[in-house]
């Protein structure tokens, strides 16, 4: 009995001793916080510009117009009109006078769109006036050295004369250098000396090169007989 009695005091101070430590660690904690509900922030919507507001509606008077016309014809009285306009005298009124109709406003203009310039056409690329078509246009002074001349023509696209060659049957022969002979363009060859130029070409002969009468052929740098004529 007495160790009974021993064992059931031994395990009342235990608890005792167990509930005083429960009551330190309890003090001892910090508390814990309450968590706090966060406020949403929200971004105010930016507010939709004013609408313009209407102005009054305006009439300008014209010849021949009354008073009484205008209010009849905008569906006012005579008296709102003389009235809205502070008029004297309703009888006195001129073409050009700018009047206000009562319970009319004006339409709003429309708001005005920017004016995009369209872009530019590009102009066309410049093509060749076509093949080269070159002729013989003329031989001058036959058969004087210093007066003796043959004008080439191109009445087609641009050429290049480097190669090509007149001649006659008789074994004179003029080969032309590098010379480029555009749409349009002419070239005179001098049979007698001088200085060349893109438009005169001196052959430098003491004798004359054509005779009244022969065939003048004109060649390409190939050979090929693009052109003749017969000396005047």
């Amino acid at each position: 009995m007495r160790s009974r009695a021993w064992a059931a005091v031994l395990a009342g101070v235990i608890l005792v001793a167990a509930g005083v430590a429960l009551v330190r660690i309890g003090r001892e904690l910090p508390p814990v916080p309450t968590p706090t509900a966060t406020a949403a922030i929200s971004t105010p919507s930016p507010a939709p510009p004013p609408s313009p507001t209407p102005g009054p509606f305006l009439y300008t008077v014209r010849e021949g117009d009354t008073l009484s016309s205008i209010a009849t014809t905008h569906g006012v009285t005579l008296e709102e009109l003389i009235a809205v306009n502070g008029l004297d005298d309703p009888n006195l009124i001129h073409a050009g006078q700018v009047l206000v109709i009562p319970g009319l406003a004006a339409l709003p203009l429309p708001t005005s769109t920017p004016f995009t310039v369209p872009p530019a056409t590009p102009l066309p690329t410049p093509t060749p006036s076509g093949p080269p078509l070159v002729e013989i246009a003329s031989v001058v002074g036959a058969g004087e050295p210093g007066a003796e001349t043959v004008t080439v023509r191109n009445r087609g696209g641009a050429v290049l004369l480097e190669g090509w060659t007149l001649a006659d049957a008789v074994g004179n022969r003029f080969t032309f250098p590098h010379l480029t002979l555009f749409s349009g363009g002419e070239v005179t060859l001098h049979s007698c000396s001088g200085h060349s130029s893109p438009t005169h070409l001196y052959w430098g002969r003491v004798t004359p090169a054509w005779t009244s009468g022969e065939l003048i052929t004109l060649r390409d740098q190939d050979g090929a007989v693009v052109d003749t004529i017969v000396v005047p």
